[in-house]
């Protein structure tokens, strides 16, 4: 049951043909090809799911990796859905200039703030010490090719650790996960959901979210300040055993991109018996105390709630909705694949709205499908309906209309939250943000190009010329912090 921060960073970063698929394949051949594939058998799952709207609608799990890592072995039937779709859209729009902004705002804590403030001064000095080692480390984790395309040691550092001592400590720990050899070795291209959005705005389709930056942000920065400065600190002994060669990461981006092309869907459960089973303590000499077990499992608990659950159903309900209210149009929903996986999936909420889900196959064809292939013993929910709105009787249309307003109330309510107990903690989770529309700030702009190396927006540190000419333009702007691999 204990919660490693490994654990802690899978929940922030797992919980993203007709294409000419020539050009595509060429865009991607130098990193892929070097990819050894290691599978357990056949690959198990295509990631792709087909809501039985007319046209059909799909839902698609992605993975926070650049997309040169994935895309060969993304199936064909992946892409001709994306092609027929009239609409795409994702968790957050990574190519709407307010979001990398707000993404940007929210790592930082509020002005005249530091971590020196509000950090342990040991914790602070490990933190300092760990940093001055990656530096040194960093030109030995870059690749050929990326040093071919212009990446240069310093100047990737430099993004990625701009302005450290600004940020918030959660996003801290993320930044110390962001920077391993396996994670640096990734950076310069576009992570898969970021890819998605490049296309969709090159074919003209209609784009949007189901999420904004503060229902993400929010829960990542809703943990109090002791559990923060507990991830933190656990983060930094594992990372110190790595450094002396005693142990090895579990979880990389080698790890998570192997099991993505091999289709291992279940893979990507945050919670799920594989991971809980294999993940090591972080203390190994000592192990944990029973107020630290305790401290764990409540952060565990924590983002298993705010993450996950509370998630899947805001986007849920918005998925509904979007299917309701646009008759006639195809929408391919790119989220996390984590949000695929568990009891309480996006597909499950979305099946009990009245909605039929059946997941594609690597080889099926987009043109044979059937409602009888539909899985066995699956039947609607009392008082259900499905279908797109317009095609519904005006008793069934009220039932609808009834049942997502219920959901939208329920969720609603869930979001007030629960006040902490103590005032230390209620005034650390509301500590205010940085003023999104105040005048730029040399925090603010240092940040920022630590956001863009994280999706692998930015020209600057990456030294491409083949971004997309609005991309460039982004620049003038907003410039993540690529934490680590994610699925959420």
């Amino acid at each position: 049951k204990m919660l490693t921060s490994n654990r802690i960073v899978l929940c922030l970063v797992i919980l993203f043909s007709v294409i000419n698929p020539a050009q595509l394949e060429n865009r991607s051949k130098t990193a892929s090809n070097n990819d050894t594939l290691q599978c357990s058998g056949e690959r198990k799952s295509s990631f792709l799911w087909r809501i039985n709207t007319s046209p059909p609608s799909y839902f698609f799990g992605s993975v926070h990796v650049p997309y040169t890592r994935v895309w060969n072995y993304i199936s064909e039937n992946v892409k001709q859905a994306f092609m027929r779709a009239n609409k795409i859209y994702f968790e957050l729009d990574l190519t709407d200039p307010y979001t990398i902004h707000a993404l940007t705002t929210c790592q930082l804590l509020p002005r005249g703030t530091n971590l020196t403030q509000v950090l342990p001064r040991g914790i602070f000095n490990r933190l300092e010490n760990h940093l001055r080692w990656v530096r040194g480390e960093m030109d030995s984790w870059l690749t050929p090719d990326q040093r071919v395309r212009g990446l240069h040691p310093d100047h990737l550092f430099n993004a990625i650790t701009a302005n450290w001592v600004r940020k918030r400590p959660i996003w801290a720990m993320l930044m110390v996960y962001s920077l391993t050899p396996s994670d640096i070795a990734s950076r310069g291209f576009p992570v898969l959901d970021l890819y998605l959005a490049q296309l969709a705005n090159k074919y003209k389709k209609g784009k949007g979210a189901v999420e904004t930056v503060e229902d993400q942000c929010g829960p990542i920065n809703g943990l109090s300040l002791g559990q923060v400065v507990f991830a933190l600190n656990q983060t930094l002994q594992e990372q110190e055993i790595f450094r002396s060669g005693v142990t090895s990461p579990v979880y990389t981006t080698e790890k998570i991109v192997n099991s993505y092309k091999c289709g291992e869907i279940d893979s990507f459960s945050m919670f799920s018996s594989e991971y809980s089973s294999t993940v090591p303590l972080l203390t190994p000499k000592s192990g944990l105390s029973k107020e630290q077990e305790q401290i764990s499992e409540e952060i565990n608990q924590y983002f298993k709630d705010h993450l996950i659950n509370r998630r899947n159903k805001r986007m849920s309900s918005r998925v509904i909705e979007l299917l309701l209210n646009n008759r006639g149009q195809s929408f391919f929903f790119v989220f996390g694949a984590g949000h695929f996986v568990g009891n309480y999936s996006i597909i499950h909420l979305v099946r009990k709205s009245g909605f039929q889900v059946e997941e594609v196959g690597i080889d099926d064809d987009l043109d044979a499908w059937t409602n009888s292939k539909y899985p066995s013993g699956y039947s609607m929910s009392p008082g259900r309906v499905a279908g797109t709105f317009h095609d519904l009787s005006d008793e069934e249309k009220t039932k609808a209309f009834l049942q997502l307003l219920q959901h939208q109330l329920k969720v609603e309510k869930e979001r007030g939250g629960n006040k902490k107990s103590t005032k230390v903690n209620e005034l650390w989770q509301n500590l205010p943000a940085p003023d999104l529309y105040s005048n730029e700030s040399d925090d603010v702009n240092a940040v920022r190009e630590s956001v863009k190396i994280w999706y692998g927006l930015s020209n600057a540190a990456s030294g491409l010329s083949t971004f997309p000419a609005y991309l460039k333009f982004y620049t003038l702007f907003y410039i993540i912090n690529r934490a680590f691999l994610l699925q959420l």
